[in-house]
Order: C-alpha cells, then structure tokens, then sequence
C-alpha cells in the first residue's frame, strides 16, 4: 500500500470518527436538555425556532426523548407536534409527524388531544386550498370534541366549518356556526388576550360573510364595532379590509380603495395570508374599474394570478379577475396574452370543480366554458399562422383531443361497467345463504355439538343484526356465542366459506344494500352516514368492501338509485 493511499484511508477514518463524535456529544446535550421540565423545553423551543432550526430540533428531540422516557403519552403527541412546526414550507413532512401526534393520542379519551392535532392538520390543508380533505378532518376532530364535551374546541370546529360552508355558497349555514363560536367566544373575553382575538378573528369572519351574501349593512354595522373594539391590534386590519370591500358595494370606490391601500402597508401586510391578499387585490381591481382605471385594476387581477400560482386556495369571485384580464387583452389585441389567461382560468376551474362540491352556475355564464375552448383553439390557429408554427399548434391541438378522447373512452367503459353492476345488484331479490353441508367431525376437528351450538348462534347473529355493532372482533362475537374465537373462526371458515372480517363486512354491505333499495331515507344519507349505520369505523374502510363486493362504489350506487327513483 503506497504512502497515499495510507493517507487517504487515514482520512477516512478520522472522518468518521468526527461524525460518530459528533453524534454522540450531540445525544449527550440532547440527554441533558431532558432534565428541563416539559413547559421550559416547549419556551425554550419556540424561542429559538425562529431564528435556529437545528437547535430548536434538538430541544424538540429532548421534548420527544423525556416524554417516551416517562411513556407520557400526551407529551409524546406534542413532541410530534413540535417536529411538525419546524417545515412551515413542507406541508408533506409536517403533516407527517402531526399523523404521528394523532395516532399517539387518539385512544387516550383526553379533552385537548387529539383533537389539537386534527384541528392543526385540517388548517393546514385549508390553507393550500385542500378544502375536502380538511373538512375530513376538522369533523374528525369534531367528533372528538363533541365526544369529551370540550366547548372550546367545538366553538373552533364551528369556526372552521363555518369557514369551508362559506366557500361553498351556504352563507345561512355558515352565518349559524360563526355565531354559536361568537356566542362562545364573548363568554371568554375577559379570560386572556388569545381569547379576546379568537373572538375577533370570528366576528370579522361573520361580517365577511354577510359581504358575500350581500348583506351590507349589516355587515358594516357588525364591522364598525369590530373597528372599535380591535382599535389598537393587529387583528384591525382585518376589519379595515371589510371596510374596504363594503365601500366598494356602496360604489365609494376612492374610499375602498384608501381604506384597502392601508392594510397594504408593508409593516402590515406580513400578518396577511394569502386568501386576504386575494380579498385585497380583487377589491382593489374592482375599485379602480368602478373609476374607469383598466391598468391599474389590471395590475391587481394579475397580483391574483401570482398568489394563484402559489397557492390552491382560490374564491369563486377570482373568475371575474381573469374574465376581466382576458377581456382587456382581448381589446388590445394582445392573442398571446389572451391566450395565457385563457389557460389561467381553464386550470383554475379544474381547481374549483375538484375542491367544491356546490358551485352555482352564475360564473361559468359569465364566460362559459365552451366558449373559452373554442376562443382558446381560434387563438392557437391564428397565433400559428401568424408566427409560422402551424405543424407544431396542430400537433398539440391533436394530443389535447386525443387526451380527451382517451379520458372520455375510460370514463364511459368504466360507467358502462359500473351501470351493470347497479342492474345485476337490483335483480338480486334473494338474501345470500349461508347454508353448507356439515361436514364430517374430522374435518372440522370440533365436537358436532360445538358446531351445531355455533351455528344455531350465528343464524341469531345475522337475523337480529348484530353485525351492525361497531368494533365487532371474532372475540367480541365468540364470547357472545359461548365459545371461543379459535372454534368461531373454523366454523365461519367451513360454513361460510369466508374468512372473519370478510364475513362480517359481507353482512354489512347486504344490509345496506337492502336498505337503499328498500328505505329511501338510506338514499339522502351521506356515505359516512352509511358506513356508521353499517357498523364501520370510517367511510374509506366502508366504500373499500362496497366496492370490492359489488365492483362500484357506494356513492355510485346512491345516486343511480336517485336518478331513476327506483322502487323496488
């Protein structure tokens, strides 16, 4: 070995012992950090989170490593949590460890936790604009709520709630559950200053709503006292926004846009997200267009589109932005920025059709969405032409139909076999039968009488509906049958010809089969509903055995059902 290589190796070597060094004086802080109580390592965290991810990491992981230390399970949840706070730009990882808090904390029947958690996880997908997703979770959270009685967490599920209903066009819904959190949030006021801007906070959400649905003065009343009662706070510029946007319903357009201009300041506008910069520039368009000034309110429309892009979190009313832009350009005679918006608003309404459940037809006549294709295709042939592209246009033009067709081919084949399975499902008349032949006592290995005991046992089981119950285990149902579940489970397997759980989600699914063709009541209920009256824990585990049952889905199924008002 020549001087070099000894040298190389001897680098290598010292390399990792640094590393193995440094790790381990790093654990030995971190053991020394664990002898802080949990309330000075928590300060201690969030003073420095700031400013130092990795020592605000190790503080977490002192959190984590005392916690697990004394198997204190809540204080495990909010090391996870703790985690979770350091990628406020990686939703993906901070939703990791909040499922790590959740699942640490869901059995242990306490008032905060883990509702904390699921409330936090669905603001965090409301904040990208995953509306969906984070209703699941603010009723998950809900339940749990609701579960321990905690008051203040249901006054912020209502809240929350309240927030997505309002997305959704039910302004009178969403104007009840702001005012059941209000009416719980005055009660706090005088508790501390958080509870002071919770209550805030929902009122100027109440008076956003009586905005939307075009209540004015009612919104301005609730507003001024809002203005009177935030004099002095952060939380002010939210109501100095409402004014903003009630003086451009009154027409005071210079005085909407001095009222909005102010919340825009730049040491203000940080406490801002982004669905109040949206409120803010498409109110501030719409009032320099009252006045006449097409640049200007250009200019904002487009501060929309930045935020768009950044974000899924859009309103209904960002439509009219890009139909104005669209329009402007369309006046200059500028196809190729036509043409951008044009694709603008054509991604955006996929975005509103996949996040929104109940979206009016009001917009789309705005500038309906077949017009806009056939604009979008005129465009692209005359900006070919124009610009000697024309091979390369029509090549696009052809993939994007070919993409349609081949979509549209998929979703037809699939209704197609979907409409089958509905028609084979409602000619089944008969309930499934169960009934074997016994077979000999050596086959089965249990006693004739066992088997006959067990059986007489499940035809009871079936006909009264037990499998209805909740968390029903193969121990749960052997103790009630008087046996074992080793016993229970052979003669399921031998009789049913099915395993346990695959017996038991079998029942469910008939059951409701039966029942949303039978009971039209089933039909107006919501899948979840459904899954609960089936005895299943969660809607996913529920579509799930439908589906691999039937080969459709239980949402599919319900709305053929309404569809052609079967009776059977």
């Amino acid at each position: 070995m020549g001087k070099y290589q000894v040298f190389f190796y001897l680098c290598i070597i010292l390399l990792c012992q640094n590393l193995l060094y440094g790790q381990d004086k790093k654990s030995t802080i971190i053991d020394s950090l664990t002898k802080l109580d949990f309330k000075q390592l928590s300060n201690k965290f969030y003073n420095i989170s700031d400013t130092s991810h990795d020592k605000a990491d190790m503080y977490a992981k002192a959190y984590l490593r005392k916690a697990r230390n004394n198997n204190n399970i809540v204080e495990i949840g909010m090391g996870y949590f703790l985690k979770s706070t350091l990628y406020p730009n990686d939703i993906e990882k901070r939703i990791v460890f909040i499922d790590s808090s959740i699942h640490v904390t869901k059995n242990i029947n306490h008032p905060k936790f883990p509702v904390f958690f699921y409330m936090h996880k669905g603001y965090l997908y409301h904040k990208q604009g995953r509306f969906t997703i984070a209703l699941d979770h603010y009723l998950e959270g809900l339940t749990y709520a609701k579960e321990t009685n905690n008051l203040h967490y249901i006054a912020i599920s209502n809240h929350n709630i309240a927030l997505l209903k309002r997305k959704f066009g039910k302004y009178k819904e969403a104007k009840s559950l702001f005012k059941k959190a209000l009416a719980y949030r005055k009660t706090k006021l005088d508790k501390g200053p958080n509870d002071s801007l919770s209550y805030l906070v929902t009122l100027t959400e109440l008076v956003n709503t009586y905005i939307q649905n075009k209540d004015i003065d009612s919104a301005q009343n609730i507003n001024n006292d809002g203005l009177r009662i935030s004099e002095g706070k952060k939380v002010m510029r939210f109501f100095k926004l409402n004014e903003g946007i009630i003086y451009y319903h009154k027409q005071k357009y210079t005085r909407a846009i001095n009222s909005i201009t102010e919340v825009l300041q730049p040491e203000k506008i940080s406490y801002l997200e982004n669905h109040d910069l949206i409120d803010a520039y498409l109110f501030l368009g719409k009032s320099y267009a009252g006045l006449s000034n097409k640049e200007e309110a250009i200019r904002y429309y487009k501060k929309i589109d930045s935020l768009a892009q950044k974000s899924d979190y859009l309103i209904q009313e960002t439509r009219l932005a890009y139909l104005d832009i669209i329009a402007y350009y369309k006046s200059l005679g500028d196809k190729n920025n036509q043409l951008y918006y044009i694709n603008r608003l054509l991604y955006n309404d996929s975005i509103f059709n996949s996040n929104y459940r109940y979206i009016t037809d009001k917009l789309n006549k705005d500038y309906e969405v077949p017009i806009l294709i056939e604009e979008k295709e005129k465009l692209i042939n005359e900006l070919d032409t124009r610009n000697d592209r024309l091979n390369y246009g029509l090549l696009i033009l052809i993939f994007i139909i070919g993409i349609i067709i081949i979509s549209f081919i998929i979703h037809y084949q699939k209704n197609k076999k979907y409409k089958i399975r509905f028609e084979e499902l409602m000619k089944e008349k008969k309930k499934e039968s169960f009934k074997e032949i016994i077979p000999k006592k050596e086959e089965i290995g249990i006693a004739d009488e066992v088997v006959e005991m067990i059986l007489i046992g499940l035809d009871t089981f079936e006909s009264d509906k037990w499998f209805l119950k909740p968390n029903l285990t193969s121990g749960v149902l052997a103790s009630k049958l008087k046996t074992n579940s080793k016993y229970l489970t052979k003669v399921i397997k031998f009789y049913r010809k099915k395993s346990f759980t695959h017996y038991i989600n079998d029942l469910r699914v008939n059951y409701i089969i039966k029942e949303l063709k039978t009971n039209s009541k089933f039909q107006n209920y919501t899948i979840k509903a459904l899954a609960a009256e089936a005895g299943f824990n969660s809607a996913e585990v529920f579509s799930k055995f439908f589906y691999k049952k039937t080969g459709i889905y239980p949402s599919y199924f319900v709305k053929q059902l309404q569809s052609h008002k079967v009776n059977p």
